[in-house]
């Protein structure tokens, strides 16, 4: 006997999961059957691998509301989805030189337009803001108290979690490698174990949604792009709050700084690599040349990093987009097929509004206020959305 469900999720990540969340609490009076499929299981692939940094620091106005939303919910995960997402207050500095002040300036007053807490700072006044950081060379900086860190596993088990207790199906371990379509509707996905029928999917794979997509005839407008991060325990006469300093983006050196217990910094490159990567089949490991290049520019930011141990490090696969923001959209010509992909290395933050919105789209019909902004199309019709710094990652 086939399979059937109302809504299929394909990828178990914080998006997957937050969808399934929202989609199974919302639509619980109408009895919707949602069931997730996980190729592997629940968060081992991007999402594991996130830095989990939570920031409301972005260009354009509704992203930062997008991400305002977001970390209230962060702030009180435990009373409105329930369960402990470890996030941590940090506080965040962001470092310009002079190249990057005029944007980091604008930004600095769009976001309290929108109710952000961040000031602005010079270059002398980086270190008594955030213990550790070198202000030399700094033309200008931003400090944003609220700011800080999550845990990216424990806030994608509490949404799976609670998204069963609505009802929903989690299935993990189940490969999907066609999506099933007839006279421009969609029927379901075809799995390694046999066919699953509904008129509802969503993909939320990563970099894997693009060729699901393509079984279908789409060309997502997405690239798997590998990025590195370098683990480092840092030196024990390095202080802290809770052991732990503020989370750092370097616009001038291109990284960023993500504390974390036990005395460790995560040091990521926010370079946009325009290579493309096989998500199957990449290095998953650092090399020699990325650990001393990672090492060198994190001591210039932090210089008590530079005696540092290091501890090892990764590489993640983003899903890039063209102008490295998501799509939050249903995917035409065929009526059921949805996507949320392209979030290219930013998408963690923005998972709980992510998830409301796309439920709230599928269920009603009605994109939220802000949503359109997303749309699949903003490329075809040169609507793409702008950052005001060289890095695209950092939106």
């Amino acid at each position: 006997m086939t399979e059937t469900a109302d809504i299929l999720i394909i990828g178990g990540g914080v998006m997957g999961t937050s969808i399934a969340y929202h989609l199974a609490r919302q639509g619980k009076q109408g009895g919707e059957r949602v069931v997730v499929l996980e190729r592997q299981a629940i968060c081992c692939g991007t999402t594991g691998r996130s830095g989990a940094i939570v920031r409301q620091h972005y260009s354009n106005d509704f992203t930062i509301r997008m991400a305002k939303e977001s970390l209230s919910v962060f702030q009180r995960f435990d009373d409105l989805v329930g369960g402990d997402c470890g996030f941590i207050t940090t506080g965040m500095i962001v470092m310009t030189n002079e190249q990057g002040a005029a944007a980091l300036q604008a930004n600095v007053q769009m976001q309290q337009e929108q109710g952000v807490k961040t000031y602005l700072l010079k270059g002398s006044e980086v270190g008594r803001a955030a213990q550790g950081y070198n202000g030399e060379g700094v033309a200008l900086a931003c400090y944003e108290p609220d700011a800080g860190v999550a845990d990216p596993m424990a806030t994608t088990y509490c949404f799976a979690q609670r998204a069963r207790d609505y009802g929903a199906v989690i299935r993990e371990g189940v490969t999907v490698t066609h999506i099933l379509q007839q006279h421009g509707n969609v029927t379901g996905v075809r799995t390694v174990n046999g066919d699953i029928l509904a008129p509802i999917v969503i993909l939320a794979a990563n970099a894997w949604s693009r060729p699901l997509a393509q079984t279908a005839g789409i060309a997502l407008p997405i690239t798997p792009t590998r990025h590195p991060m370098l683990s480092l325990r840092r030196p024990q006469d390095f202080g802290g709050r809770q052991g732990l300093h503020a989370v750092g983006l370097d616009i001038t050196r291109q990284i960023y700084f993500r504390p974390d217990l036990g005395g460790v910094t995560l040091v990521g490159s926010t370079e946009d690599v325009l290579a493309a990567s096989d998500p199957d089949h990449y290095s998953q490991g650092l090399s020699e040349e990325e650990i001393a290049h990672l090492r060198s520019r994190a001591a210039g930011g932090i210089p008590a990093l530079a005696r540092a141990v290091t501890r090892g490090g990764w590489a993640g696969i983003y899903d890039d987009s063209p102008d490295y923001h998501p799509i939050l959209d249903r995917i035409e010509p065929y009526t059921g097929l949805y996507c949320a992909v392209g979030f290219s290395g930013h998408g963690f933050k923005l998972s709980p509004t992510v998830g409301q919105w796309m439920a709230a789209f599928i269920l009603t019909g009605q994109k939220p206020a802000d949503m359109h902004h997303f749309a699949l199309d903003r490329f075809a019709q040169g609507k793409e959305i702008r950052p005001r710094y060289p890095s695209g990652v950092l939106g």
